[in-house]
């Protein structure tokens, strides 16, 4: 079932998907503090593996929009949410009731590990922004294949991988966001390097800074010093990656 998030009680109708992601193709442009992009709807596919934090991303996602006063539909809509297991979570800001992002309809697409990124493409289409962690996470069918002599035990080429992608969308950004938490004092804190360099390109409403000070009050103090070095150091990649965010 979906779950509904809404501290207004009623919504207003809101316009079509975010039209301000089409200009991603050329170049990121930021709305962060846009008007237009606070009214507009939002869908963003979460894709990776049982682990990595997937379904505590939409929670923050999702409290983050409803404490603006969004009203928010999430699901776990495929896989398992056991460590290893395929896991894809939906996050649908102000976009009417269903949980379900439609084939092509997603305009992001939040991908922690690269061969779940492909996974989740039907979601995707050529105005979606790519976000993919280039860190595999190895099935254990293909593990146990090199263990046991079975099979070549191969991972996809993470090259072909992204050509992949750009067949679908032009808006891909690749970084080692698992390398990037490890260095900043846990590898759990992979989610907060992704969601910090989401924020960090200004393409969603809502600055970073507002997203820290509702984390500060509201996120996992088990790993408070870690989530905060490797959200600072995914909004500092969100900021490279798009020229007019570095200038705020």
């Amino acid at each position: 079932m979906p779950r509904h998030h809404d501290r207004r009680g009623q919504v207003p109708d809101r316009p079509g998907p975010l039209r301000w992601m089409r200009s991603l193709c050329p170049g990121l442009q930021s709305k962060r503090d846009s008007p237009e992009g606070e009214g507009m709807s939002l869908k963003i596919m979460i894709s990776g593996t049982g682990g990595q934090g997937i379904l505590f991303t939409t929670r923050l996602l999702t409290g983050f929009f409803v404490g603006r006063g969004r009203k928010v539909v999430t699901s776990q809509i495929h896989g398992m949410s056991q460590r290893g297991g395929s896991v894809q979570s939906s996050v649908l800001v102000d976009a009417g009731d269903s949980p379900v992002i439609g084939r092509g309809d997603a305009d992001i697409l939040l991908g922690f590990e690269p061969v779940e990124t492909v996974r989740a493409l039907d979601c995707a289409s050529a105005r979606t922004a790519v976000f993919m962690n280039t860190t595999p996470v190895i099935p254990f069918v293909l593990s146990q294949q090199y263990v046991q002599k079975q099979g070549p035990g191969t991972y996809p080429d993470l090259a072909a991988l992204g050509d992949t992608i750009r067949e679908v969308t032009p808006s891909l950004f690749q970084f080692d966001a698992t390398t990037m938490a490890r260095d900043a004092g846990s590898s759990k804190s992979l989610n907060l390097v992704m969601t910090g360099c989401l924020f960090g390109t200004g393409i969603i409403p809502g600055s970073a800074g507002d997203f820290e000070t509702w984390f500060r009050e509201n996120g996992n103090p088990g790993q408070g010093e870690p989530n905060l070095r490797a959200w600072a150091g995914g909004v500092a990649l969100g900021k490279r990656l798009n020229p007019v965010e570095q200038e705020r």
